[in-house]
């Protein structure tokens, strides 16, 4: 037999509910998940949201949920369009008008692999307020653009090193607070003999 109900009690953490239907409730009963070798998916049930209670001769198990009018379809929601959307207000969607898989995160997103992440794509787009990288190395191949100014700092917040395998071609000035050294020696702490028979320092 089926009959149309409605949660009233739940299990914290199990997936075990109590229906009242046709004035009855019964007692903890299955609330269909998927739970197998394969897959196990746990979806919280709510009291309040309206099942379908399968009676097989005394066995019951409660399928839901069913939209009504105190949980009714997201705003977003269209022929083209499969949505999944969270109480804090988090929406997975994936429209097939467009083909566009989009989240819809209010906070954290956390993402944890013990191998590799490889992602290709035509053109990558990141907009963050602060952007922090942590990784022994860092490999960037190809043409690298930098709108803005380069720091570098050691592992401990002393000085940094920036090393360049190739030509340094610079269009402005050159600043530094230290020595410059080429392979013939220091050029800035260095002294020049005058024909005059003196010694004086760089300028």
């Amino acid at each position: 037999m089926l009959y149309l109900g409605k949660i009233c009690e739940a299990k914290n953490n199990l997936s075990v509910v109590r229906v009242d239907y046709l004035g009855t409730i019964t007692p903890f009963i299955p609330y269909l998940a998927i739970a197998n070798s394969f897959k196990t998916h746990f979806i919280p049930p709510r009291v309040g949201e309206a099942v379908i209670l399968c009676d097989f001769g005394g066995a019951k198990v409660a399928i839901g949920g069913i939209f009504n009018h105190d949980y009714k379809e997201p705003n977003e929601a269209s022929n083209t369009k499969e949505i999944i959307k969270y109480e804090d207000g988090t929406i997975l969607s994936y429209d097939t008008s467009t083909s566009t898989l989009e989240i819809i995160n209010a906070k954290t997103l956390n993402i944890n692999i013990q191998n590799d992440i490889n992602i290709t794509c035509k053109s990558a787009n990141l907009k963050a307020t602060n952007t922090t990288i942590k990784s022994p190395n860092v490999l960037i191949q190809g043409n690298t653009t930098i709108q803005g100014a380069i720091n570098t700092a050691g592992s401990g917040g002393d000085a940094g090193v920036f090393s360049i395998n190739g030509d340094l071609n610079i269009n402005g000035n050159l600043k530094v607070s230290g020595n410059i050294d080429d392979i013939r020696g220091d050029l800035t702490g260095h002294n020049h003999s005058d024909t005059d028979g003196y010694t004086s320092m760089p300028r």
